[in-house]
């Protein structure tokens, strides 16, 4: 919902210094005032009557790695567990243990408090460090660090991942840059990837980008044994320029794949699937065999692109393509241009497209937001109004049928509170 304020611009022409001011023989418009912008009320929102709140206090769930298990997390490192079943999310039933450990980052060392579970034969933990803890602690103001299981090809045990990134803290999805071998309730841990050839960023620490693992990365490496790294590219690059490489303690670690867009990557029986340019465009590289081979063509740039999991969305024609077989789908006739977020369902079927910004006559973000149905089973919908969602946050494709997504919104009219809210595709009438 749009407030439109209508001015009235009134011109008045002058003769000269000397000339007498004419009057005229009609009658003088009104002058109109200008109208009360329409202050926006959550109670009168379109949204708020399609979506339903995830929790009783305006909770921001995330995702663990185990399926229907999540998390939530605050700045001053309070974590707390739940389990999303029928619709709703519960406290969840597991004994919490907590540990600490102290990284080593780039010389400095951070102390983390970590909170555990183990969820079924699965440990799942999390901590956060901000400097308000610890002004002792140099280089650091932010640390963000999670259990996470090694994938299949590294062996049994665990890793803990840490990202410096204050900005990643709501992302369902974050990129890590130092990796440990972690037994989870030590204190201490290990660097797991050589240190040798890192370069230092300008306050001092490490380059993030030197050693990068993703959630997504870690859950497509199969039995896999890579990192991703933009070593070898600027700064700038990081997260759009990637090598592949194997993991060794060595000082150069071998190049699996060089210079891939993005951080795209899939292992299964076919063999290694990722990104490249190709000339004006890019293609779908599966490689096997010490071989790569083009699966799937793009003819324009990847910039026209916006991915989510295994699929891309062309922002010009709102084709959807299916990156490991080439399947296409349409998103309709949807103008696609200022679009900043696109997140797909698991079996391609459903997608949320978010736009960018605006600001309406109060100096409240307004954003669209269309919940778009490829099935032509289910209604498509389109909601635009102040405080739709947070830029800080993502997406999340909640278990069971796959037709109920989580997005944040804040939950009060000033939207200096925000929390995670649920949207239910429905079936057309």
């Amino acid at each position: 919902m749009k407030s439109k304020i209508i001015a009235l611009i009134l011109a008045v022409i002058a003769a000269g210094a000397a000339a007498a001011y004419f009057a005229t023989r009609q009658s003088p418009e009104p002058v109109i005032e200008n109208p009360e912008p329409e202050i926006f009320s959550l109670d009168k929102s379109d949204y708020s009557l399609k979506v339903k709140a995830a929790g009783e206090k305006g909770e921001i769930f995330l995702p663990t790695d185990r399926e229907g298990l999540f998390y939530t997390a605050t700045l001053d490192n309070k974590i707390a567990f739940y389990t999303y079943s029928g619709g709703a999310f519960k406290p969840a039933d597991y004994k919490v243990k907590k540990t600490e450990v102290k990284l080593n980052a780039s010389n400095v060392s951070v102390p983390v408090k970590i909170s555990y579970i183990d969820a079924g034969g699965l440990t799942v933990g999390y901590g956060v460090f901000t400097s308000d803890m610890n002004k002792d602690v140099k280089l650091y103001d932010y640390a963000f660090v999670k259990i996470a299981k090694k994938a299949p090809g590294y062996g049994d045990g665990y890793w803990l991942l840490a990202d410096f990134d204050k900005n990643n803290f709501y992302k369902p999805d974050k990129t890590y840059s130092e990796i440990y071998s972690y037994k989870p309730g030590d204190e201490s841990v290990s660097t797991a990837v050589s240190q040798n050839t890192r370069m230092i960023e300008k306050s001092g620490t490490y380059r993030q980008d030197w050693t990068m693992l993703t959630d997504e990365f870690i859950k497509n490496l199969g039995s896999s044994k890579y990192f991703f790294s933009s070593r070898y590219y600027t700064q700038a690059e990081r997260g759009k320029r990637s090598d592949i490489m194997e993991w060794s303690s060595a000082y150069r670690p071998k190049i699996i794949a060089k210079d891939i867009i993005g951080t795209w990557f899939v292992s299964d029986k076919d063999g290694l699937h990722y990104l490249k340019k190709d000339g004006k465009g890019f293609n779908a590289v599966t490689k096997k065999d010490d071989k790569e081979k083009k699966s799937v063509k793009f003819e324009d740039s990847f910039d026209n692109y916006l991915r989510s999991g295994n699929y891309v969305i062309n922002k010009n024609t709102g084709t959807v393509t299916n990156l490991l077989t080439g399947d296409k789908a349409d998103t309709g006739d949807i103008n696609l241009s200022a679009l900043k977020c696109f997140s797909i369902n698991p079996d391609g079927s459903k997608a949320v497209l978010v736009f960018e910004t605006k600001e309406s006559s109060i100096g409240t973000p307004v954003q669209k937001i269309i919940y778009c149905s490829m099935d032509s089973g289910y209604r498509t919908e389109t909601f635009e109004e102040p405080m739709m969602i947070e830029d800080a946050t993502g997406i999340v494709w909640l278990p069971g049928s796959g037709n109920s997504v989580m997005t944040v919104r804040p939950v009060t009219d000033s939207g200096d509170e925000a929390g995670s809210v649920i949207y239910t595709f429905v079936q057309n009438s």
